[in-house]
């Protein structure tokens, strides 16, 4: 059922100049809407090339400096800084600390200023912890960095799932965000190789390899930050870089997407705590958290478990990449489909059964050839839910408040999928790995009922709706009426 609202639009709104001919959209109530369609989608592809490429690249860069000290640390990081026993795990674990905490606090702030100040201020800060960390001499040092990096790195996915939600239509945005996580694949993709070839710069000028990988890394990213501060695009209330015309015409398109005629101010600690009494927002938690928790596992183990194929370390590595290729293509391929037929339930429940059949294959079967097909099973239908469940829920509420409180959430719950999964692959659980995998299938089955339980109450929902049921809140006052948002009798829920 569509999404569309149904506030009425006075003849006179200005909407963007007409060259080709004119289609007529039909919303919810019947009223039409005139729309260029060649001219719309020039605008939507102006927003895209400004917004989305930058935002890419800024995400790989976020997961390459998060997951680079795996690389670092076949190059005599743990021998040089003296580190033994737990104390990898340790600094590995200590940066979800305050990358947790200070999600939302990060869309706060993001909701107060441009966000090219924000997240160029992120980008360089995390840059600087992992250039400074090429210079540690000790655990304690290096302890440190991670820190330092887990709390600038926290704001940058739930600031960026935030502009990419305030720019689109509700079904425009899963398109746009399978696009931008696609970053994901491309940094897994290349992290193993930057590794290798920074490495291999072990000795020069007295630093070993470790060092030089957080050196160029976090060079890179310190330049990426002035890229960030001078391009990208702010919130479209405050947008520069289209024509007024066409910054009128996306501001009318999301208000009316989203019906909602008043502005829901700036978010607020209150408002997020308020926020956070929405089930729906909840239930964004619960979903990514029962993604993550199988997508990091297969981020970080999937090397070790196709090495128990009886493969080389080579192989190995080599052939973890191609299962990432192939979820980040069908990824994307099934978010425009949703956005096209405007439906989200029927992937999500698709994907999360797809990855279970593909778990079940790895950790039951022994052939290597076998358990290979189950880990692209397992990774393609995993990646499906990731963007997917963040825009189903970013589809359900409405106002920056909810908004940007629901993606810091559900980004801060997803952040213990990795502590769950960095323990429950212990080695002596190979070549099966039972538990672990047992792990992310009870947890995808709990994604299966939260996605089954949206699924079913959006549309008895609209059912009330359309049969009257919510027509009374017509009765509150002007003010009010025009700031019910999700509640808002004409609002239709995403199935």
């Amino acid at each position: 059922m569509a999404l569309d609202a149904r506030t009425d639009r006075a003849s006179s709104e200005p909407s963007i100049p007409e060259k080709h001919d004119v289609v007529h959209i039909e919303g919810n109530d019947g009223a039409e809407e005139a729309e260029d369609p060649i001219e719309a989608k020039r605008v939507i592809r102006k927003i895209d090339l400004r917004l989305i490429p930058l935002l890419m690249f800024l995400y790989t860069l976020t997961f390459l400096d998060r997951v680079n000290i795996g690389n670092a640390r076949l190059w005599n990081l743990e021998r040089d800084l003296g580190m033994s026993g737990y104390d990898y795990n340790i600094v590995v674990l200590v940066f979800y600390i305050p990358y947790i905490i200070l999600e939302i606090p990060s869309n706060i702030v993001l909701s107060r200023v441009q966000p090219r100040y924000w997240i160029s201020f992120l980008t360089l800060g995390w840059g600087l912890s992992v250039t400074f960390a090429g210079f540690c001499k000790s655990f304690g040092g290096l302890l440190t960095a991670r820190i330092f990096i887990g709390v600038f790195e926290a704001g940058m996915f739930p600031g960026c799932l935030f502009l990419i939600g305030s720019w689109y239509k509700r079904h425009e945005l899963l398109t746009r965000m399978a696009w931008f996580m696609v970053s994901n694949d491309i940094a897994g993709s290349i992290s193993g190789l930057l590794g290798a070839g920074l490495g291999s710069m072990d000795g020069t000028h007295g630093y070993s390899g470790w060092s030089w990988i957080f050196f160029i890394e976090g060079a890179v990213t310190c330049a990426a930050a002035a890229l960030a501060f001078f391009f990208l695009p702010p919130f479209p209330d405050d947008a520069t870089f289209l024509m007024p015309e066409e910054k009128e015409w996306v501001l009318r398109r999301l208000k009316t997407d989203n019906n909602q005629t008043g502005n829901d101010g700036k978010m607020s600690a209150k408002g997020a705590i308020r926020s956070l009494g929405d089930w729906k927002i909840l239930t964004a938690g619960v979903l990514y958290l029962a993604v993550c928790v199988t997508a990091y596992s297969l981020s970080v183990f999937q090397p070790t478990i196709l090495k128990t194929f009886g493969w080389s370390s080579l192989k190995s590595n080599l052939l973890s990449t191609p299962p990432r290729i192939a979820s980040g293509i069908v990824s994307v391929c099934v978010g425009i489909w949703s956005d096209k037929v405007k439906r989200r339930g029927i992937f999500c429940v698709s994907g999360f059964t797809i990855s279970i059949v593909g778990n079940l294959l790895v950790m039951l079967l022994t052939n290597g050839n076998l358990r290979y097909m189950g880990l692209y099973f397992a990774s393609i239908g995993i990646y499906i839910c990731q963007p997917l469940v963040i825009a189903w829920c970013s589809n359900q509420v409405v106002g920056s408040v909810k908004r940007g409180t629901l993606t810091a959430f559900a980004v801060s719950c997803g952040q213990l999928g990795g502590i769950i999964s960095a323990v429950v692959y212990p080695s002596k659980d190979s070549p099966q790995y039972v538990p672990g995998i047992s792990t992310c299938i009870a947890f995808q089955a709990v994604g299966i009922l939260a996605a089954v339980n949206m699924w079913f109450w959006a549309n008895r929902e609209n059912k009330l709706r359309e049969a009257g049921k919510r027509d009374h809140l017509r009765e509150l006052p002007e003010e009010e009426f025009a700031k019910l948002g999700d509640k808002h009798p004409d609002f239709r829920y995403t199935l």
